[in-house]
Order: structure tokens, then sequence, then C-alpha cells
């Protein structure tokens, strides 16, 4: 699906936050190796406002950005799989 260019940064983030915490789940994590990988979904949580990612160009994030939806969805489940995996620590 196409995105507008500054939700495809965001994506890409996403997405390299998902296969870190994916590795991750896989070895003897530690409660500091999660929240590494938090402080990057910090820095994406900060661009998402009342469900729609702000558009630097514009100034004001618009629901119809083609990949709005898409990545709003992959930010929630990256936060949950954080979630899961915290939970898991001893």
């Amino acid at each position: 699906m196409p995105m507008v260019k500054n939700l495809e940064n965001v994506h890409q983030e996403l997405m390299d936050i998902a296969r870190e915490s994916n590795r991750l789940c896989y070895t003897k994590y530690t409660s500091d190796d999660v929240e590494k990988l938090q402080n990057r979904l910090r820095q994406i949580d900060s661009q998402y406002n009342e469900g729609a990612f702000r558009n630097p160009e514009i100034n004001y994030g618009c629901y119809e950005d083609e990949g709005q939806a898409q990545v709003s969805g992959e930010l929630e489940k990256v936060h949950n799989t954080l979630h899961r995996m915290l939970s898991r620590i001893d």
C-alpha cells in the first residue's frame, strides 16, 4: 500500500522495532533491553495525535493520508508486543 513520505519513515522505524523485539523474544532479555525499544517507540508516539500522525510538511495529520490506518495499527501492535515482553520478565 502506498504511503505519504513521512509515514514511510515511521513505518520503517516501527518495522525495525518489531524485528528487534521479535529477535529479543527468543533470548534472555532484560527490562533494560525492552526499555531501549520503548524509548524508540516514544519518539514515534510524539508524532501521533488523536489517531493520526502529524505531517510536518503541512503542520497537521490528515486522517486520509495514505497509510495512516496501517501505521496506526502497526504502532498499537508494537506497543502490545513490548507490553507482553515486560510482563514476562521474572
